[in-house]
């Protein structure tokens, strides 16, 4: 009896431990990654969206249901595609920034505005100097006098007083010969001649600033541009995400608060793309203004690489230089120079002046004459002392605006290097982290494939990679944008105005970059 119930107690510590073990086995095989109930393909196709990522090479997925982070790509290609515009510069349709430039010189009405502003102050400067060559006229006279014990006399030539009614008339070529005027004409043409210098550098600052106005809708559209295409995939990584908690609360291994966080970041993330959209298109827009190409055929390129490093010494010594400072040195020219005209109207003035008579009637034995005129002001009241006093005041502020024009661009400058400083340092942190997330992203996947990890956490990886590529390449963007900042502040983005289309020639006169050494060269290539 003793020996049945010792059997019937092994036999039932045997049936329990297999029935343990096959506990065990269940178990296992339940907390598998791979162990997933099959779904019917329609009913996946219907319920789950598929895998697209833009910015990365396309990869069929073998299962149109639940994403599988054994197919995304592998790290090295995520590191190639960090840029999300980068395929396009091999484009042979897309214009890059400095056709852009080219295209919005040709058609920006201001330059042609300032063009025919140089050329009507040349024309003043032609004026002025007119005075220095001697002026002739033709002259006809017809005079009806009575006159009574009186000889008339015309330019000093006695008439014939035995006509009828005392009627004379004559014609005559007169002439005019400035021979001294206590310099105040050439101090005029001087004068004009600065206002005509200032005109030149005026144009060609507004030149300048046309790189800037282009260059900031160009690299806005590119900065918008390339957001929304990083949207997209964060978008495709997001519904991935939705997918999954939706199949997972369908197994009961979620829960529905999880589920609605997941489509509230994709709502948010749709949203965003669209207000990416609007930018961009308001920035295509604005480039359509420059250009005059259309919208439509609007399509963007990025070919330069950042330049080497410079000190800020080496921008700073050619602010001097800067179009709009020399513009302003050249109106103090001109202040000056009025100031000495002004002047001038105290001291004495020489003319040689004279007349040939073609014709004479009646008759008169007088065929020329020429006359040595020099006249003098002696008391006019404090007048000229009055414009003396102006001109010194102008000329005052004229100074105080170089200066602080000269402070003000130093001022900028500083400004433009800073920026231009924070935002390289911004694109290198930002550089190291989108692949800091990438090697978050493949230790997530290969943490998935040893069963130690979720795919839940490899889709939250590759959300948290994709918004590192949002703040690489819209940091990018800046920074691209405040090196051409950088080099308009410091005059040193001129380009060449011959590729306006205007007809220059050798007018505009711009005078060489001051300062030691070669300046710093533009990286970003403008029409040359």
């Amino acid at each position: 009896m003793g020996l049945m119930k010792s059997k019937r107690r092994t036999r039932q510590a045997r049936t329990r431990g297999l029935a343990a073990l096959a506990a065990g086995a269940l178990s296992l095989l339940s907390l598998s990654p791979w162990q997933v109930p099959a779904q019917p393909q329609e009913k996946a196709e219907e319920e789950h969206s598929p895998w697209p990522l833009r910015a990365l090479p396309a990869r069929e997925q073998p299962t149109p249901g639940r994403p599988s982070a054994a197919e995304l790509p592998a790290l090295e290609t995520m590191l190639q595609a960090l840029s999300p515009i980068a395929v396009k510069r091999s484009d042979p349709k897309a214009i890059d920034l400095a056709e852009c430039y080219r295209l919005a010189a040709i058609r920006w009405d201001q330059l042609k505005i300032d063009y025919q502003t140089v050329r009507a102050q040349q024309a003043v400067v032609a004026q002025a100097q007119s005075a220095f060559l001697p002026q002739f006229s033709w002259e006809n006279m017809q005079s009806f006098q009575n006159t009574v014990g009186v000889i008339p006399t015309i330019g000093g030539v006695a008439v014939n007083t035995a006509s009828p009614n005392g009627y004379f008339s004559f014609n005559a070529i007169n002439s005019t010969w400035l021979l001294f005027d206590s310099l105040r004409q050439q101090n005029r043409v001087a004068a004009q001649r600065a206002t005509a210098s200032a005109q030149i550098y005026t144009m060609a600052w507004d030149y300048q600033n046309l790189y800037l106005n282009v260059a900031q809708a160009f690299y806005q559209e590119l900065n918008y541009e390339g957001s929304v295409y990083i949207l997209e995939d964060q978008i495709a990584a997001l519904r991935g995400l939705v997918n999954e908690l939706q199949y997972r609360l369908k197994v009961g291994r979620s829960r529905p608060a999880d589920v609605f966080q997941g489509q509230a970041n994709l709502a948010a993330a749709v949203a965003a793309r669209e207000g990416y959209i609007g930018s961009m298109n308001q920035y295509k827009a604005t480039l359509n203004y420059y250009l005059g190409i259309g919208p439509e055929k609007i399509d963007l390129k990025e070919t330069q690489a950042f330049p080497g490093s410079q000190t800020l010494e080496e921008y700073l010594v050619h602010v001097g230089s800067r179009p709009d400072v020399l513009a302003q040195v050249q109106l103090l020219r001109s202040q000056k120079a009025s100031l000495a005209v002004a002047i001038g109207e105290f001291g004495p003035r020489t003319a040689l002046t004279g007349t040939y008579f073609l014709s004479h009637q009646p008759d008169s034995p007088v065929l020329w004459n020429t006359n040595i005129v020099t006249t003098m002001p002696l008391f006019t009241g404090g007048l000229y002392t009055g414009y003396v006093r102006q001109e010194q005041a102008l000329v005052h502020s004229a100074e105080l605006q170089v200066e602080n024009l000269k402070r003000t661009a130093d001022e900028n400058l500083r400004i433009a290097f800073a920026l231009f400083n924070a935002a390289v340092g911004q694109v290198l942190q930002y550089r190291e982290q989108v692949e800091v997330s990438a090697l978050y992203y493949a230790a997530q996947r290969n943490d998935f494939r040893r069963g130690v990890a979720q795919l839940l956490d490899v889709l939250v990886a590759l959300n948290v990679y994709q918004q590192a590529r949002l703040s690489l390449h819209q940091t990018e963007m800046n920074a691209r944008y405040q090196l051409v900042n950088l080099f308009v502040q410091a005059g040193l983005a001129d380009g060449n105005l011959n590729r306006t289309g205007l007809p220059l020639h050798d007018m505009l006169r711009t005078s060489s970059s001051t300062g030691p050494g070669t300046p710093p060269a533009m990286p970003v290539s403008a029409p040359q």
